[in-house]
């Protein structure tokens, strides 16, 4: 029975723990005035190319999609696999305490994102404030998904009176 729990409970976790996590880091990234700006000054950019693109020539198609392609890919290090990886990191090692999950889902938002694109902001002053931002999203994706299911991660522990049942191996 308590695999049906989990087999609920973990998708639930991680779902809630992406959308919090999303929004938590759409919200703070705004707040940083700096790094506001320079997420407007990007979308900005990037819109006005793909507008020019399509009016230049026909494959303006194939921009988009590897503009989205790459969004995809930022967003999926950034919100979805640090959050899967403290729900596969806590299930296998049965790891339930909050600071644990919180720690490893900070660890993984930051080291991702630039693991996969080294170069996308290297001597740029705002690296080190995105990567506290990074930080922040990443423990509270661990902070949410402990609260649904990291509680109960991992097999299910011995009770006190499965020890006190417990039967010695007979000696020959």
């Amino acid at each position: 029975m308590r695999i049906f729990g989990r087999l609920i409970l973990i998708p639930l976790g991680l779902i809630l723990a992406f959308l919090i996590s999303g929004v938590f880091l759409f919200i703070a990234s705004f707040a940083q005035p700096a790094l506001g700006g320079a997420l407007i000054e990007g979308a900005v950019a990037t819109l006005t190319r793909l507008a020019e693109s399509l009016m230049e020539d026909g494959s303006a198609g194939d921009r988009f999609a590897r503009l989205a392609g790459g969004l995809s890919n930022l967003s999926l290090s950034i919100l979805i696999l640090p959050a899967a990886l403290v729900a596969v990191v806590s299930e296998i090692f049965g790891l339930r305490q909050w600071l644990v999950q919180a720690v490893i889902g900070a660890l993984f938002a930051a080291v991702l994102p630039w693991a996969a694109m080294p170069n996308l902001m290297a001597g740029q002053p705002l690296a080190s404030t995105i990567t506290g931002l990074l930080l922040a999203t990443g423990a509270i994706a661990g902070t949410v998904y402990w609260m649904i299911a990291g509680r109960s991660a991992g097999p299910e522990p011995k009770t006190i009176v499965d020890r006190a049942t417990y039967q010695m191996p007979k000696r020959k």
